[in-house]
């Protein structure tokens, strides 16, 4: 039976069990009946490319914050973005080059000061959150377009959101340039060092050292314009089959 539980705000959350709760080891599961299309990326053009794989990976949504040399505060929504290791704790991000070749103001903030800050988006202020992703000119700060409220960090100088439940400090610790078939540089990865994280006592029970989704209620990043609730979630270790042959996520 799904167990439900509501956060302060009345809203549900739901663990449920997985769609085959009765599967045994060895068993084969489903295969989607459907025809199988292989696709040869060099077919696709660039921009094409981008939105298949942001459709077909769903991945953590969150907003990237930094302050320019003048003092102005940047934010902007980024989605190829995601934890890459424990220890050292490490957050990667990926900018794209504008499409006429110049630098986004996050990648001009990130190279003169070599930080960044990661906050995680939860779905009571998406439409804030997405709308930072317009364009606005360098002297123009996200914080003050959309509504963002500033948080001061206490390592690094970019500010955090006050709106995210979560927030990372990071500094960069490797740059890896992406150069296309044609040779130009489309982008540039950013490895960022974890190096404090702020997070909201509302969302994290910190004596079982364990988050409170149903009051954290983050959003994962679709194609497109595209956000999903993460408000149902499957254990497949509470099935009776798998119980005893579990194993932490790598």
């Amino acid at each position: 039976m799904p167990t439900k539980v509501s956060n302060t705000n009345g809203q549900t959350f739901q663990k449920v069990p997985t769609s085959n709760a009765n599967w045994k080891m060895g068993e084969p599961q489903k295969i989607l009946s459907g025809k199988t299309l292989t696709i040869e990326p060099n077919n696709y053009t660039s921009s094409q490319l981008h939105q298949f794989l942001l459709g077909s990976f769903p991945r953590p949504a969150c907003i990237i914050s930094t302050i320019s040399p003048e003092g102005i505060s940047n934010a902007a929504p980024y989605s190829f973005t995601n934890l890459v290791c424990s220890d050292p704790p490490t957050f990667s991000l990926t900018v794209f080059k504008n499409p006429d070749g110049s630098l986004k103001d996050t990648q001009v903030n990130i190279d003169a000061s070599n930080e960044f800050a990661v906050n995680l988006i939860s779905d009571w202020f998406v439409e804030s959150a997405h709308a930072s992703g317009m364009n606005c000119s360098p002297e123009v700060s996200e914080f003050e377009h959309v509504g963002f409220t500033p948080k001061p960090s206490t390592i690094i100088k970019s500010p955090l959101i006050a709106q995210s439940p979560v927030n990372y400090e990071c500094k960069v610790s490797t740059r890896i340039p992406f150069i296309n078939k044609e040779g130009r540089e489309t982008a540039i990865c950013y490895m960022g060092e974890i190096v404090r994280i702020h997070v909201n006592e509302q969302v994290f029970d910190n004596e079982k050292s364990s988050f409170l989704y149903e009051n954290l209620r983050p959003l994962v990043k679709l194609g497109g314009s595209l956000y999903a609730k993460v408000n149902t979630v499957v254990d497949p270790t509470q099935n009776s089959s798998t119980s005893s042959t579990s194993s932490s996520s790598q």
